[in-house]
């Protein structure tokens, strides 16, 4: 398993999978052919279908500005992976290299040079079960097991990523106006800061809605955010982080919680998906769900079974959850959604004080199954396509 830095990757929005990977495709073959005369790219799959709402020609326009290039939509082609890219490069001795790219979500790429790099396996293992395992014999929490694998900067980068998703939330609160796009939708944010609640609304959920929707809008915007695991559910760990502040939690507590929320992360990337295109979006805000959930127990203090079935609370109650943005923008409704998460993650972890883990009947590596198949069941006008749902209703 890799490291749970590739769950928390510092970028700009509005999509990881659309955006992020994009562009560190064509960076990769820039680098691989730096005397390239001309590179062309056919997006396929959701990329074609959603690409101009997610700003995916924009992204690669910048990035490929010194090249001669053309970018071609391929709305038809049949292809395995919904994030497929096509690269036909021309190179110096004018011979023609074709190229396959994978975006697989957060940001991460799957070419035919890293498909089957083991360098980056930092975790020797896959599943929680086989975690938690190893744990109870080398008598580790979960916090020890991360720190004994990744690299002795997780801790500094950690805090780079709380203090990204901390300015993230000043900026969308304070920065007025409309998100771009032909939904011309006004920014909630700075409203919500100036609004008046009425006196028996639940002060803390205020604060959780502010953060996660200027962290949203932010990304929205094409902002600087952590994907957490990806730039649709941006904004339900730092909801969660605002509460957890307001709870009195200090930042090395949140900052612990973010580790194990990362490990979490990474092994629902590992054994399942977290692509909306390939899992619809219980794979993007049900893992987020489930990261933030974690997180927050974490902070509670709850023993390692605890913080897993907190968890698998968050991941098991996003089962079936669709991807159908409207327009193909991350706007509707990827921004509400990462609210309504943030809280249902909070909820999740006070549900997993309360009823014994010894009681569970549903493991978490169960319930990373299950959303990995329902995705691969869900029809394929609710998995990033704009094809479907609310993508189809709202005109």
């Amino acid at each position: 398993m890799r490291s749970i830095k590739e769950i928390y990757v510092i970028g700009r929005g509005p999509s990881s999978s659309h955006t992020m990977g994009p562009v560190f495709a064509c960076e990769y073959l820039l680098k691989k052919y730096p005397k390239a005369q001309r590179i062309d790219v056919t997006l396929c799959g959701s990329l074609a279908l959603t690409g101009k709402g997610h700003l995916t020609d924009v992204a690669i326009n910048e990035t490929l500005c010194n090249v001669p290039h053309k970018i071609i939509f391929d709305y038809h082609k049949n292809v395995k992976h919904p994030n497929t890219m096509l690269f036909r490069i021309v190179k110096e001795d004018k011979k023609i290299i074709n190229e396959r790219v994978l975006s697989i979500g957060g940001g991460t790429i799957l070419t035919k040079d890293n498909k089957n790099d083991k360098a980056k396996e930092i975790y020797p293992h896959k599943t929680m079960k086989e975690i938690v395992s190893y744990c109870q014999q080398n008598n580790l929490t979960l916090l020890n097991y991360i720190h004994k694998f990744e690299s002795d900067d997780i801790d500094a980068y950690i805090k780079s990523v709380y203090d990204t998703m901390e300015n993230a939330v000043e900026r969308g609160k304070n920065t007025p106006g409309f998100l771009p796009g032909k939904l011309h939708l006004s920014r909630k944010a700075p409203q919500m800061m100036k609004a008046q609640y009425p006196n028996n609304f639940d002060a803390c959920a205020i604060p959780v809605f502010i953060a996660s929707f200027a962290v949203a809008e932010e990304n929205a915007c094409g902002g600087k955010i952590v994907t957490a695991p990806t730039c649709g559910s941006a904004g339900v760990i730092p909801g969660v982080i605002e509460f957890l502040k307001i709870e009195g939690y200090k930042e090395k507590d949140i900052l612990n919680g973010l580790l194990i929320g990362g490990l979490i992360g990474q092994v629902i990337k590992t054994n399942a998906s977290v692509s909306g295109a390939e899992c619809g979006c219980q794979a993007e805000i049900g893992a987020a769900c489930s990261m933030a959930a974690a997180m927050t127990a974490c902070c509670y203090g709850d023993k390692t079974e605890d913080i897993i079935q907190a968890a698998e609370i968050g991941l098991e109650h996003s089962l079936g959850l669709t991807c159908d943005p409207v327009d193909g923008y991350v706007q509707i409704p990827c921004i509400e959604r990462c609210a309504m998460f943030a809280m249902k993650a909070i909820n999740a972890a006070k549900i997993g004080e309360i009823i014994p883990a010894s009681e569970v009947r549903v493991n978490f590596d169960n319930v990373v199954k299950t959303m990995l198949q329902t995705g691969h069941d869900l029809c394929s006008k609710y998995k990033e396509t704009s094809k479907g749902g609310l993508a189809k209703i709202i005109k």
